[in-house]
């Protein structure tokens, strides 16, 4: 039998539960570079992939990290042997570091990829460069990309989506 106490128990807790609900991901730098992946549509093949290649763990580790993530259009684009190259190809798109647009520009249009190869700003605009791989010491080769939504924020680095796959010739 159901007594007046026990639904007002009941009640009572439910509200308790209500008020645990987790927080909502926004790329204001509260979240790691995976969680505010998952609210940015665009890279959802390439948030994937990460996935798949066991760097989600690293990208949720403080870092920081800079990310350059390719659209779903772009990603679809890149050669088979690019997509399915694992960890491999896609610390292609990973640097070390927290750098923002401003931050690159600094450091004269240049960061250094976990995988050893080189980004570099070829033209664009300050607000949308355009960048291009480099093999470490040698001139930017292969395919460039425009930064189409820079500087999104994370707690262990930076976000920019390119409308690219970088892979050096």
């Amino acid at each position: 039998m159901i007594t007046r106490r026990s639904l007002f128990v009941a009640g009572g807790s439910a509200l308790a539960l209500a008020g645990c609900e987790t927080a909502q991901v926004t790329a204001d730098g509260r979240f790691p570079i995976m969680d505010v992946l998952g609210i940015v549509p665009e890279v959802s093949d390439f948030r994937s992939a990460l996935r798949r290649a066991d760097l989600a763990d690293l990208l949720n580790s403080p870092g920081p990290f800079t990310v350059f993530a390719p659209t779903n259009l772009a990603w679809g684009g890149a050669p088979a042997s690019f997509r399915d190259g694992g960890a491999a190809s896609l610390r292609n798109l990973i640097a070390g570091g927290r750098l923002g647009l401003r931050d690159i520009q600094a450091r004269g249009g240049r960061v250094r990829m976990l995988s050893g190869i080189d980004i570099r700003v070829v033209g664009g605009t300050p607000t949308e460069p355009r960048i291009q791989a480099a093999r470490a010491g040698a001139a930017p080769s292969g395919a460039s990309a425009s930064v189409v939504r820079p500087n999104i924020l994370c707690s262990n680095g930076f976000i920019h989506v390119i409308g690219g796959v970088l892979i050096p010739a």
